[in-house]
């Protein structure tokens, strides 16, 4: 009787455009990242239904909101696939100005088709036991994935083979600030694809006794499998063995990246570890505290398909994703410049920021800009602005590295890129430039009193691998140096590229 009398089902459907992307990416975003997108959703839902359930009725108001959530996501799908169309001629017609007017008129008149339609009790009965079987199945295959993909973090820890250690307390324990310029292109491919010379910022880190590796270059060439590595100073040349090739589940390489290694040891030697979002693999318990978090913790990834999905209209897009992304690296980075130390035990800062990462939001004054439109963030059409961001990157990196040294001049500093910029790469099929599009990347250290120890051609994975040794007395092994190659949806399935950039013209 409950299902003929009431209509739930535009609640359950309402969830719907959450769970379906959710289901879509299930590999890499934890499933407790959904829980606010679903709340929202459902008071996106409830609210106009109260509206109108005063107006036309409850059966009539629940029939209206789910034909447009429908509406919704047919227009989302229909959009996606247009936009990317085999037939360039054929995409013209995914624009707004085509598909809105379009989704509106049919909307508008189904509506009206609706109010002036006489329905049956049996339609709320049909309905909910409709949304409950869709849903049924949506939970049914999330179960099955987690069930087939049930991955032990402790069998992974061993693969990993690094140990975590206590320092002597005889041992002076410096202050550590880590900061990691996402996307920050190296020398080589500044010059070669942007014409840029980068000098200037080198001279400046120079100046301020750093250590530069001009030709650097990153041991991966995306942020997921990049991170994992330096953060727990090693390869991930398991992963692969232990998931499979064809696998593109990323939750344990996250759960690695959050529960690193480097960390760990800062803990284990009493440490007060800062970190910035509560993501970027800092969300760990050992983080004593987080500065610029998210809106109420939300996942920016799932909230950025969300919106270009479902609403994709430039307004909102700028007022949200690029105003939240413009006001949270600029927390970060007025956060690190006026960071004070309040503690009597060592610190570890940790700041991770998506910058000059996309989007590109900054001039290289750092006034606030709207992101040029591009097919894809990888599109070389992206290049001028994103020369502009890293031009500002610069100028905030050394404001935050003399307000660190004007307070500690003993304290380590590093300066560091996960990958380069990765403008124009031909993933599927890449030539020898496009290895240094990808990993040409950033690399320099401030090491006091330890600088004529540090050894030169180091990547990243050996950086913390290093610092430990020199600092901590640890001894650690020096990892020889290697470059794995991975497109992006196919994260495991990698190739040693260390010899073709060995032998590179641009490495000589």
């Amino acid at each position: 009787m409950l299902f003929s009398r009431f209509g739930f089902y535009p609640f359950i459907f309402g969830v719907l455009p959450v769970l379906l992307l959710f289901l879509d990416n299930i590999h890499e975003i934890p499933i407790e990242d959904i829980f606010i997108p679903v709340i929202i959703s459902l008071l996106i839902v409830i609210i106009p239904w109260i509206f109108l359930v005063r107006f036309i009725g409850e059966r009539k108001s629940a029939v209206i909101i789910s034909l447009v959530i429908f509406l919704v996501m047919i227009f989302a799908f229909l959009r996606s696939e247009l936009i990317y169309h085999d037939i360039v001629e054929i995409r013209f017609i995914a624009t707004n100005i085509i598909l809105i007017p379009i989704f509106s008129l049919i909307g508008i008149f189904s509506i009206f088709y609706i109010r002036r339609k006489i329905f049956s009790s049996n339609i709320s009965s049909i309905l909910n036991v409709i949304s409950i079987t869709v849903i049924s199945l949506i939970i049914l295959q999330v179960g099955i994935f987690y069930m087939d993909n049930d991955l032990s973090f402790q069998e992974s820890q061993k693969l990993l083979d690094v140990s975590i250690f206590e320092a002597s307390d005889t041992i002076q324990k410096p202050d550590v600030y880590f900061l990691l310029l996402d996307a920050y292109s190296g020398d080589i491919t500044l010059k070669n694809d942007f014409g840029f010379d980068n000098f200037e910022f080198y001279e400046q880190l120079t100046e301020r006794e750093f250590l530069v590796q001009k030709d650097s270059l990153s041991n991966y060439p995306n942020t997921a499998l990049s991170m994992p590595s330096i953060m727990n100073m090693n390869y991930l040349d398991f992963l692969p063995k232990l998931q499979g090739e064809e696998s593109k589940d990323l939750r344990l390489t996250q759960q690695l990246w959050k529960e690193n290694k480097v960390m760990q040891v800062f803990h284990a030697n009493e440490y007060q570890i800062y970190s910035f979002h509560g993501r970027s693999g800092s969300s760990s318990d050992m983080v004593s505290e987080n500065f610029c978090k998210y809106e109420f913790g939300l996942n920016p990834e799932l909230m950025e398909v969300l919106i270009n999905k479902y609403l994709p209209i430039s307004l909102v897009r700028t007022k949200f994703l690029e105003t939240q992304h413009y006001n949270i690296i600029t927390c970060a980075l007025d956060t690190m410049i006026n960071f004070e130390k309040k503690t009597d035990e060592p610190i570890y800062v940790h700041m991770h920021i998506s910058f000059p990462h996309q989007p590109l939001v900054f001039d290289s004054d750092g006034n606030k800009v709207d992101e040029p439109i591009a097919a894809d963030r990888f599109d070389s059409e992206l290049k001028d602005a994103y020369l502009q961001q890293l031009i500002f990157a610069n100028k905030k990196t050394i404001e935050i590295v003399d307000s660190i040294k004007q307070k500690n001049s003993d304290a380590i500093i590093i300066v560091m890129s996960d990958h380069g910029g990765r403008f124009g790469v031909n993933w599927d099929d890449p030539s020898e430039i496009d290895y240094f599009r990808a990993l040409s990347n950033l690399n320099a250290v401030y090491f006091p009193g330890k600088d004529s120890y540090f050894p030169t051609d180091i990547s990243s994975v050996n950086i913390f691998r290093i610092l430990f040794n020199l600092y901590f007395e640890a001894d650690y092994e020096i990892l020889e140096e290697k470059q794995i190659w991975y497109v992006p949806d196919k994260p495991f399935k990698q190739t040693d590229i260390t010899e073709i950039i060995i032998s590179s013209n641009f490495t000589k």
